[in-house]
């Protein structure tokens, strides 16, 4: 009995201890962690090698051989996070290419179990040209700026609006409905505060005691539009809440800068917050998605708690 466990167990520790060891060996090879190249290419080459050494018999079938792959990968990844490889953010944000590229190698390997398998030689002939085209043709893609707006309809006149909207301070916890980005390590906002200055207004933005950052006023039309180049300063957000690779400013990532647009409409307002952000991470859609789920949820609290305040 014990030897069958250890005939399970042994060579399922050496995987997971391998394809976390491989995380820093990559960073090494000079290879871009947030890119396709790794996101895809890294757990596709793991779903291969983790289905090749999978335990025969018990697992030999399909959907037995894919939860195998699926339980040696997140236990993979938790010795990334517990060893500090990488943080809960960028797990997060990463898992879902990450298990659908082990699931594409673990299906690559067993159509090429039964490609070696084959008797007729011209599913070999046509196959591997195919698979070789494919990859050819990925197109590169290229660094692009986001635009994301959210709007709401507010039971008061834009001058009320618009004096609200300047400052917004003492926001209270329970004021910011929870989302999944506040359970990842991203704070809550707490205040934003005009402040004139000689060189031009600037919107201080608190989050909690560990993230400030500035709104430099760019455009000011009373009862209409303020917008604003977002600045991040040296220090403005405490060690440990940033991830890397999702660091503003970085190599991958921005926030450019922002607008409130404000509508009449007949003793009502339709207030319009937009940001424009920037991704160099030549993920694509995946990478489109993020920006407008973190973003558009920043949105989503901040229009409803300048909305619920003045229609209290």
């Amino acid at each position: 009995m014990l030897t069958k466990i250890l005939k399970i167990f042994a060579p399922a520790l050496a995987l997971i201890a391998g394809l976390t060891a491989l995380y820093p060996v990559a960073l090494m090879m000079g290879v871009e962690t947030v890119s396709f190249r790794f996101l895809i290419g890294f757990p596709l080459v793991a779903g291969i090698v983790i289905m090749h050494f999978r335990p025969k018999g018990s697992l030999i079938g399909l959907g037995k051989s894919m939860l195998w792959m699926f339980a040696i990968l997140s236990v993979s990844l938790a010795g990334v996070l517990i060893a500090g490889l990488e943080g809960l953010i960028c797990i997060v944000m990463a898992i879902g290419p990450i298990f659908l590229g082990a699931l594409l190698g673990g299906i690559i390997y067993l159509i090429y179990q039964r490609w070696l398998d084959a008797r007729e030689t011209a599913l070999k002939i046509v196959t591997l040209p195919i698979f070789v085209m494919l990859f050819m043709s990925l197109p590169a893609p290229q660094p692009v700026t986001y635009e994301i707006s959210n709007a709401i309809i507010i039971n008061a006149p834009p001058a009320i609006v618009f004096a609200m909207i300047k400052s917004i301070p003492d926001i209270a916890p329970a004021e910011i409905p929870t989302r999944l980005s506040h359970l990842i390590g991203v704070p809550k906002p707490t205040a934003a505060v005009w402040e004139e200055r000689p060189d031009g207004a600037v919107r201080h933005s608190h989050w909690g005691d560990d993230v400030h950052f500035r709104e430099r006023i760019t455009a000011l039309e009373e009862n209409r539009l303020i917008a604003w180049d977002f600045e991040f300063p040296e220090g403005w957000i405490a060690d440990g809440i940033e991830d890397p690779h999702v660091k503003v400013g970085g190599q991958y990532f921005n926030v450019l800068s922002g607008t409130y647009r404000l509508e009449d409409l007949s003793g009502r307002t339709r207030l319009t917050l937009t940001t424009r952000t920037y991704d160099a991470s030549n993920l694509g859609l995946y990478a489109e998605f993020w920006h407008h789920y973190f973003f558009e949820g920043f949105h989503e609290v901040i229009l409803e708690l300048v909305k619920a305040r003045i229609e209290a």
